[in-house]
């Protein structure tokens, strides 16, 4: 038997060797970003909520006490919708003299429509997370700044929220800002609950 017949056999399973590892990179691609976008199991069912408390490292929180706890509510399925997907609920005890607060009481998370267009809607960050959307949340007072909700659904079935208001500087030195005016930032671990989180 000549050379090329002797290796004439072993190069067809060499040259279909990469489309067959091909078409599979394909399936399991599509198959993955089929779970990934079937996010429906996050919802919760009426008498449920995600709770959870506010990260506690001073250094990663702004205008937030440690105290802050928070309830989400929310309809997965609705991420994409032009209605809000849920809302969100904050609470903060007594401390002392301070009575209660809550900062956002029922607040929708509110879609931003051109944020459809943009890739920031499509925002990946960090391992773990499923799927990230970013809404508006208006504060319980009336006259404070809106706020951001960044909200992650995350693989271990947890959902993480991230409250941020850029704030305003003070208009001249020595000048207090308003509450609802200051610099926010809080990171919110929330797993599934029954009932409402007790508040």
């Amino acid at each position: 038997m000549s050379a090329a017949a002797a290796t004439g056999p072993r190069r067809a399973p060499l040259r279909l060797a990469p489309l067959v590892l091909a078409g599979a990179a394909s399936a399991a691609a599509a198959g993955g970003a089929a779970g990934c976008d079937d996010v429906s199991r996050f919802s919760t069912a009426d008498g449920e909520a995600y709770c959870g408390a506010i990260t506690l490292g001073g250094a990663f929180r702004a205008g937030l006490s440690p105290r802050v706890q928070m309830r989400l509510s929310l309809d997965a399925d609705a991420l994409d919708g032009t209605e809000p997907p849920g809302a969100l609920w904050t609470y903060e005890a007594p401390d002392g003299a301070a009575p209660e607060r809550r900062l956002l009481d029922g607040a929708p998370l509110r879609p931003i429509g051109a944020l459809a267009h943009d890739p920031l809607s499509r925002l990946e960050f960090g391992e773990g997370r499923e799927r990230n959307a970013i809404y508006a949340v208006s504060a319980s007072d009336p006259a404070a700044e809106p706020l951001l909700a960044i909200l992650s659904l995350r693989t271990d079935e947890s959902v993480e929220v991230r409250l941020l208001r850029p704030g305003r500087e003070p208009l001249a030195p020595g000048e207090a800002q308003a509450e609802g005016e200051r610099q926010v930032f809080g990171n919110f671990r929330l797993t599934r609950r029954t009932g409402t989180c007790g508040f």
